[in-house]
């Protein structure tokens, strides 16, 4: 059911200046894997010319038109694109959240095409730590219509095994200077 994990964080002060990142809100992809076909095309987008992918943690207050009640304190951001928010209903597990790409179709006032719309029925999950300077997403393709489902599934340990499989897995993204795990 799991299929791909992306682990990104936010590198270290040395790495980043080895790799000239300045932003402090940056997470980087250090490892994945795409256990079923290896060939997970949902986020390809969003790695840039480089090689690396990268998000930044946005508080989406300024680009999110919702009603209050469904806007999320955080959201994973890239190439001015909301990847997506993540929503967290458990306030005692503040470090298990879910979300889900955006399915318009376009983006925006100009109407750009929404590089996420084929992969709009793709679920989310994400574990973190405290400050959101690791996060784990983890993907279920074709699972939103099940993602409270999957989200209540993580928060009580049902993917525990999985998870630990896809970590033992998992590669490098991108070979950053000075960058070890």
């Amino acid at each position: 059911m799991l299929e791909v994990l992306y682990k990104f964080q936010s590198l270290p002060d040395e790495v980043k200046s080895l790799n000239k990142i300045k932003s402090e809100s940056r997470l980087d992809c250090v490892s994945f894997t795409d256990k079923v076909t290896g060939n997970y095309k949902g986020l390809t987008f969003f790695v840039n010319t480089k090689g690396q992918f990268f998000l930044y943690k946005t508080i989406p207050d300024s680009f999110i038109e919702a009603d209050r009640k469904r806007i999320s304190e955080w959201s994973l951001t890239s190439k001015s694109i909301n990847l997506s928010s993540i929503y967290i209903d458990d306030i005692e597990h503040f470090e298990i959240g879910y979300g889900y790409p955006n399915p318009n179709k376009f983006l925006g006032k100009k109407r750009v095409p929404n590089p996420l719309f084929e992969f709009r029925n793709d679920a989310y999950l994400f574990i973190m730590n405290k400050d959101l300077s690791e996060i784990e997403l983890l993907v279920i393709p074709d699972g939103r219509n099940l993602i409270r489902s999957y989200y209540q599934k993580l928060l009580d340990g049902g993917f525990n095994n999985e998870i630990r499989e896809l970590r033992n897995q998992a590669k490098l993204f991108y070979n950053y200077d000075g960058l070890v795990l």
